[in-house]
């Protein structure tokens, strides 16, 4: 795909790509040269993005546990990989990121793998330090974390983008192509699940006491795992490695995890911006310290543009929207999908990255025929971000950069903002974000990291 063709098409997302072609951010990498990456958090979801990293320069490598430098998952062996100390050998190695900005004239660009809760002052500190920037989902730990991300990075101009690999897929363009050719008429609702995870259930349990801990293993410096959150007491398999993610104060539990995949084609192609309100439906037993199994949520939309005014609701833990009488026969709902409920029709995407947009029943998805796509299909999602990176395209062309997915992580990082300030709902200015009826100094969007983290 040319540019000038891109940069056209973009301009029907939330964020259109900048009018001319960037210059090289990235001066040490012009062109076809690698880019000097540095990378925070060497195992787990990192290893994913070893085929990718092998193509570039890996200078330096950041992790609070020093035995992932030879640690690799089998499932990875198995496919030839090698751990991070063979596959970078030249590596310079770190155990704290905030030391690896300050020799930050020594790369070019940053992926961040690290639990949720460390994604905020590391992608701050990369964003001031100049840095093109890949960062796992969600983009930060809470929804105010996520706004001044997307606001530095419109203030800054630097390339980014945010894993959440199905943009770069077929399934929304189809969606999004269904809807702009009216075949579903207004939305009134969107109904989106996410299936039951057995480790979110291990892991719904209180955290450990004194008298329950572990010996902590030599590798790892505890101190700096817990970084901005309250440090725990290490137990083996509670934390690290892991299960972070079910725990309210290191990770953002399956909402994190998953909104940001199921819901893009909602997001994507609805463009709803702030919600009015988000509230809670329905929600299984919480401890106070890991995520409750299961819940249902609803956020109000307000009208916007020609758009109509929706409402939104995400079903976690394996809980299900009614089935749709459209959906014939014997079929049932995937395990992950969306159901798009308009005034004309329902529209039906399936899979937890939005692999694919239907209509229903199949007899509405024969009448209107093959939708033709207004959006061309993506790129591979991280070469999108390498070839900003390197001043190829715009610096805002990889369409999950930090202004479209701070706001997105925003929107849905309110459902847990609720459980984390015991509420059943929060009202929410549509054009700020800000919820409504709370002081600057007890935002329920925020939390009170630890002293030294925060820039």
């Amino acid at each position: 795909m040319n540019t000038l063709n891109r940069r056209s098409f973009l301009k029907t997302g939330a964020i259109g790509a900048s009018t001319f072609i960037a210059a090289p951010y990235v001066k040490a990498s012009k062109g076809s040269q690698r880019l000097r990456m540095a990378v925070i958090g060497i195992s787990g979801r990192c290893w994913a993005h070893y085929d990718w990293l092998l193509k570039e320069k890996v200078v330096a490598l950041c992790d609070v546990d020093t035995g992932a430098l030879t640690s690799l998952r089998d499932s990875y062996r198995n496919r030839g990989m090698l751990p991070a100390k063979e596959s970078f050998p030249n590596a310079k190695f770190y155990t704290d990121y905030r030391e690896l900005f300050e020799s930050q004239d020594d790369f070019d660009a940053v992926l961040i793998c690290t639990p949720d809760v460390h994604h905020y002052p590391a992608v701050m500190r990369a964003l001031r330090a100049g840095k093109a920037i890949y960062c796992e989902k969600p983009l930060t730990f809470t929804a105010w974390e996520a706004q001044q991300i997307a606001q530095e990075t419109a203030k800054l101009k630097l390339p980014t983008q945010m894993g959440n690999q199905g943009m770069s897929t077929l399934g929304w363009r189809q969606a999004h192509a269904y809807y702009h050719g009216d075949a579903i008429g207004e939305v009134m609702e969107v109904h989106t699940w996410m299936d039951f995870d057995q480790a979110a259930e291990k892991a719904a349990r209180m955290k450990p006491s004194p008298e329950e801990g572990d010996p902590l293993p030599d590798s790892v410096d505890w101190e700096l795992w817990s970084g901005p959150a309250p440090k725990p007491i290490y137990k083996e398999g509670y934390f690290h490695p892991g299960s972070w993610r079910y725990w309210m104060d290191y990770g953002c539990g399956r909402f994190g995890d998953f909104a940001c995949h199921t819901n893009n084609a909602m997001y994507k192609v609805l463009q709803p911006g702030y919600p009015t309100s988000v509230e809670v439906i329905t929600q299984s037993q919480f401890n106070g310290d890991s995520f409750p199994a299961q819940r249902v949520l609803k956020w109000k939309f307000p009208k916007r543009g020609d758009r109509a005014a929706f409402e939104a609701f995400l079903y976690d833990g394996g809980l299900k929207p009614p089935r749709p009488k459209q959906l014939e026969g014997s079929r049932e709902l995937w395990k992950n999908g969306s159901l798009f409920i308009g005034t004309k029709g329902t529209m039906y995407v399936v899979g937890s990255h939005n692999s694919s947009a239907i209509l229903i029943p199949e007899s509405e998805r024969k009448a209107f025929g093959k939708p033709e796509l207004l959006v061309p299909v993506g790129r591979e999602h991280h070469m999108d971000f390498v070839d900003a990176a390197k001043g190829l395209l715009p610096w805002d062309a990889p369409l999950s950069n930090f202004m479209y997915g701070g706001q997105m992580t925003a929107t849905f990082h309110i459902g847990n903002a609720l459980l984390r300030n015991n509420l059943t709902k929060l009202d929410i200015n549509p054009n700020t974000g800000k919820a409504i009826g709370f002081s600057k100094d007890n935002n329920p969007l925020s939390y009170t990291p630890r002293p030294g983290w925060y820039l």
